[in-house]
């Protein structure tokens, strides 16, 4: 890793909304749909905050038919200490359960 990669890794970090995505990324992978319900956000909102985690390298997609599912990357070069600063954040106010106890949990498979 070199200083403008480092650069870009932080600067992704530096945003509530990313820290919170990778936060949930953290428990599970997750769609764009299951965000939209977590984060009270639109799609392309959401997606805006997805390309600049991927271009920094901190998450991966895998293509499940027409989803796309979103995990973190274990392979970056700063993930273990992603994961220590993930660890002192608060748990999230809504979880993929709160989302199917309200019954708007959607079914990516």
């Amino acid at each position: 890793m070199d200083y403008k990669q480092m650069e870009q890794s932080l600067k992704a970090l530096s945003d509530e909304t990313r820290m919170l995505i990778l936060k949930y990324l953290s428990k599970e992978a997750l769609c764009i749909c299951e965000f939209t319900e977590l984060l009270d956000m639109s799609q392309p909102a959401i997606s805006q905050h997805m390309r600049k985690l991927k271009q920094a390298g901190w998450i991966c997609e895998e293509k499940r038919g027409r989803w796309t599912i979103w995990s973190l990357n274990e392979r970056h070069g700063l993930f273990g200490v992603l994961t220590t600063l993930l660890a002192i954040l608060p748990e999230p106010e809504r979880t993929v359960e709160t989302l199917i106890a309200e019954g708007k949990k959607v079914d990516c498979n």
